[in-house]
């Protein structure tokens, strides 16, 4: 049963399924092979809280679930096309007038 964080470092506790994440984790498939067709108790659920499932995920490591920390964004990079080029422009439209002739 889940009842708090997966990190070791936090305390926080598992009340509200709209909080952080849930991640139900899976065997390698070498392990699977290994365990055979009884591997159903492989399977684990495991719960971070709303702080720590920003910084870090879940993931199987063989016989145990790992904290994986999550990459750092990038920065986003100015663009070196400036803004109007690929624009196109809004076609106009224009009021038919009576007796007006094109030239």
């Amino acid at each position: 049963m889940v009842s708090k964080c997966a990190n070791p470092a936090c305390s926080e506790r598992f009340l509200y399924l709209h909080q952080g994440k849930l991640f139900h984790l899976t065997p390698t498939p070498d392990l699977e092979a290994a365990e055979g067709e009884s591997s159903s108790a492989l399977y684990e659920r495991f719960w971070l809280c709303d702080q720590c499932c920003k910084k870090m995920i879940l993931v199987w490591g063989g016989t145990e679930a790992k904290l994986v920390p999550l990459p750092a964004e990038p920065v986003a990079q100015p663009s070196a096309i400036p803004a109007s080029v690929g624009a196109r422009r809004k076609p106009t439209r224009r009021a038919a007038t009576a007796g007006s002739r094109r030239r």
